[in-house]
């Protein structure tokens, strides 16, 4: 069961599909459904609705899926889209990527005929991936250039921390620092209300530096518990500039733990870097520094093997969207598999994202994974926080031994 109602579009021009996922839904809580039968029939109901999730098929007459994708895509529809469809696996896989292109949000392929359990982990994702108060859902926030960078010198931008584990010891080896907005009207902001904009107002690399900074203070201020876990930063394109990577082998309290190997740079892998022989230079420059150079959400960006066959990374983090699928999506699993393998090949630690359950832990550690990084673990919290989720793990983490050493006996 969840713990909000969600509004969720089924859009399938098949009445028996439609009614049995109604049935399914219906079991996972008091969820609003809507029901269309084709793309056009979709659109106009989106025009006096707002869902939460859509559930699309792919072939259907008059608009098929693939072109409602691409009209919610005009409509920057913020949602989340389930990909359902009997198509065979090929097709599937370009359609997600198809939903990635067009800047939707995908929680994942539901291969017909779908499963309660597919339905229930979606959902989990999805409210996983939206979880702010509802309030929030509804503001309007004002994010002029102006107004941003007012609250960057005010300090207003603050780090959260996501702890990663090893999937062997348990032990915490990182910590992901994560922005949020102390708004003074508005309270906490997750990204989703400022990250884009921050990018396109040209304000990336300030902010980048201003978490850097707080990150840097608060490892000092950690308990003993702490003193072998490495620092994440993500460093987006943008930041990628002589002036930036200036300011960081600057910061002398950063360049003394990026010399004891605790700082990683996570390079997004949403975007081409923005010229091959700069960013090859300044990559190259931050690793002979120390820097831990890790390429995150891997396999979902731009030229995944030839950013690893070209740049100085040593690290990958694969993306949510295939470790929160391995598990019931064959491709996924063995994209995640061949990945880890791949890595191992070229000597690079891989991270996996989004592991919200102990059957996606154990899985992970099984294929090889390294470090784990997910809900299951910790969510993000503020560093005064970090204390207490450590030995609160500590006793979770003894339970998913037990466990595990149980299975393996068995």
């Amino acid at each position: 069961m969840f713990n909000s109602c969600m509004h969720i579009l089924i859009v399938d021009d098949h009445a028996f599909v439609r009614r049995a996922l109604t049935s399914m839904i219906s079991q996972l809580g008091d969820h609003r459904i809507s029901h269309a039968a084709d793309g056009d029939d979709a659109l106009r109901l989106i025009n006096t609705i707002t869902p939460d999730i859509i559930i699309c098929d792919l072939a259907m007459p008059n608009m098929d899926g693939l072109a409602l994708l691409r009209q919610l895509s005009t409509q920057q529809f913020t949602g989340s889209v389930i990909l359902s469809s009997a198509s065979d696996a090929s097709l599937l896989r370009a359609a997600a990527n198809l939903v990635h292109a067009f800047g939707l949000n995908l929680l994942g392929i539901m291969p017909k005929p779908s499963s309660h359990s597919q339905l229930s982990h979606f959902f989990s994702a999805h409210q996983n991936r939206f979880n702010r108060p509802a309030k929030q859902t509804a503001i309007t926030v004002d994010t002029s250039k102006a107004v941003l960078e007012q609250a960057l010198q005010l300090g207003q931008f603050i780090a959260v921390y996501q702890p990663q584990v090893d999937l062997k010891s348990g032990e915490c080896i990182g910590l992901e620092a994560l922005c949020r907005w102390q708004h003074p009207e508005h309270g906490v902001l997750s990204p989703y209300f400022f990250i884009d904009q921050i990018e396109d107002a040209g304000l990336m690399p300030a902010l980048t530096l201003a978490i850097i900074e707080q990150s840097v203070a608060m490892l000092t201020k950690l308990g003993n518990e702490f003193n072998h876990s490495k620092l994440s930063i993500n460093l987006t394109p943008s930041c990628l500039s002589d002036d930036t990577v200036n300011h960081i082998l600057a910061n002398q309290p950063l360049m003394a733990l990026a010399q004891r190997k605790r700082i990683s740079l996570e390079v997004t892998e949403q975007t081409e870097l923005l010229s091959d022989s700069l960013s090859l230079e300044l990559l190259s420059r931050l690793r002979m520094n120390g820097f831990n150079l890790s390429v995150d959400d891997f396999g979902t960006g731009y030229s995944s093997l030839q950013q690893l066959s070209q740049y100085p990374f040593n690290e990958i983090k694969l993306d949510r969207s295939f470790v929160a699928n391995a598990l019931n999506n064959p491709q996924c699993g063995a994209i995640v598999e061949m990945a880890i393998q791949l890595a191992k090949k070229l000597h690079m630690k891989v991270v996996v994202e989004g592991v919200e359950t102990l059957e996606q832990w154990q899985h992970m550690q099984l294929l090889g994974a390294d470090t784990c990084q997910g809900f299951y673990s910790a969510k993000p919290m503020a560093y005064e926080q970090l204390s207490a989720w450590y030995l609160q793990w500590q006793a979770q983490y003894q339970a998913i031994k037990t466990s595990t050493d149980e299975a393996l006996r068995a």
